[in-house]
């Protein structure tokens, strides 16, 4: 550790907001998780009284073999809105779950954490990933680099 303040390549201002996004996007996949954990509570909740409220418990002299009218259109979306609740909620709280106990948060993440899991050599890729650019293609990405900071410039 030298005395201008660096660790390893990185500076302490570097590394607090580093911290700090990090802290950000693990609270982001908390909360993702926490509606999804809302969700699928309501949704359960909602399927409980439907169907608590479905059961046919006769009065005194009503009879007891003859069930009340009801409208099986509104039946059967009921169903398929509660069951829906119920499905993607479930799902959503598996998804967002697993994604915050590994800490992903996009689809590249997941491809790279799922190809370590499964052994794959991530050496050549990220060598790919990571190779220089000859002096063309370096000129033609600071061109588009420049062109879009001067397009974002001029909305402001």
């Amino acid at each position: 550790m030298s005395d201008s303040g660096t660790t390893e390549g990185f500076t302490i201002r570097q590394i607090s907001t580093l911290s700090n996004e990090y802290k950000q996007r693990r609270k982001q996949q908390m909360l993702r998780f926490f509606g999804a954990t809302a969700l699928t509570l309501l949704s359960c909740r909602l399927a409980y009284r439907g169907i608590k409220s479905r059961k046919y418990v006769p009065h005194m002299f009503q009879l007891n073999y003859k069930s009340p009218p009801f409208s099986y259109q509104a039946e059967a979306a009921s169903a398929l809105v509660l069951g829906t609740g119920l499905a993607v909620g479930g799902f959503s709280m598996l998804l967002f779950g697993s994604c915050w106990i590994w800490d992903i948060s996009t689809i590249p993440e997941f491809s790279l954490k799922a190809k370590r899991l499964m052994g794959q050599d991530l050496t050549s890729e990220e060598a790919l990933i990571n190779m220089p650019l000859d002096d063309d293609t370096a000129k033609v990405v600071d061109q588009i680099e420049s062109l879009l900071k001067e397009n974002s410039s001029n909305k402001s």
